[in-house]
């Protein structure tokens, strides 16, 4: 409580916007490095771009089966690249002070935008908690990352991408809080939860039909756990880039067929209030149900 209240006034103190504006003039020199290191002889340099370097998806058939799907939030930068890289690096026993290093530098890279920058900033805190020996819930670690992004970055209070990255850390949190530890059980319960959570942030620009659920428990872990380490080896192994444009090129082609009996209804967007409204209501949810399920348990 100590560190949440020392975090809420930190918030009327926040950084000036001067430093959001410096980092991202910053982050234009890098992402622009970014693309040039990507291999020229793919077929599939945007999708490369985009998943990689933060560049915009201009396939307009590929973005609108992706909003179709409910699959836009896996594509485009978030915090599971980060999350996966740090996996590699910490794999490869690199050092947590030169992986942290890394990862910023390739937040730059990729347009540093608010996704990888939270998932950089809960790297940042999930390690000071373990080195002060704090053991904080996995959801309230995700409520530090947030409120210190925002102390630094106060104009992200209007990001939609910032919502939807805290939305999704927030959905992966509830396999610890109900204490799931069967691997299949995780991955469904999280699928479940983060089609859930992303239902208010994603109104109005991708579809809630039911098939997007299904849909996010069969391709999200092809994008997370293939597409996009195979998209990172291409740029490293030249050999692999024809590996890479195929399954792309089979992951395009299955997503325009599996899109195809849903319509996409555009609507309104949320006004961020909402938005913000919504991850408090789940933030108070998740305690109270933690106290109700855990309280005095553990130590029986």
């Amino acid at each position: 409580m100590i560190i949440l209240a020392t975090l809420a006034f930190c918030l009327s103190i926040a950084c000036p916007p001067t430093l959001l504006i410096n980092t991202s003039h910053l982050s234009q020199s890098f992402q622009q490095k970014c693309v040039r290191l990507l291999p020229k002889n793919s077929l599939e340099q945007q999708s490369l771009s985009s998943l990689l370097c933060g560049e915009k998806i201009t396939d307009p058939e590929l973005q609108k089966n992706l909003q179709r799907t409910s699959l836009i939030h896996i594509f485009v930068i978030s915090g599971s690249h980060l999350i996966l890289l740090d996996e590699l690096l910490g794999t490869l026993r690199i050092p947590l002070f030169v992986r942290f290093i890394f990862l910023a530098l390739y937040s730059l890279a990729v347009g540093w935008q608010a996704p990888a920058v939270r998932a950089l900033l809960g790297l940042f805190t999930r390690s000071f908690l373990q080195h002060r020996r704090w053991c904080f819930p996995a959801d309230l670690t995700v409520l530090i990352t947030g409120l210190l992004a925002l102390i630094l970055f106060p104009d992200w209070w209007n990001s939609l991408s910032l919502v939807m990255s805290w939305c999704a850390a927030l959905a992966l949190c509830w396999p610890s809080l109900l204490r799931v530890r069967t691997g299949v059980g995780r991955v469904f319960l999280s699928q479940i939860c983060i089609f859930l959570f992303m239902c208010a942030p994603l109104w109005g620009l991708g579809s809630l039909h039911p098939l997007s659920l299904v849909y996010n428990l069969i391709l999200a872990p092809v994008v997370s756990y293939l597409l996009l380490p195979l998209a990172f080896l291409a740029t490293l192994i030249p050999a692999l880039v024809g590996t890479f444009d195929h399954l792309m090129l089979f992951f395009k082609d299955s997503l325009a067929i599996l899109a195809e009996p849903i319509l996409l209804n555009k609507g309104t967007l949320p006004r961020i209030e909402i938005l913000w409204l919504w991850i408090l209501f789940w933030h108070v949810f998740m305690h109270f149900l933690r106290l109700r399920l855990w309280q005095g348990r553990d130590s029986r």
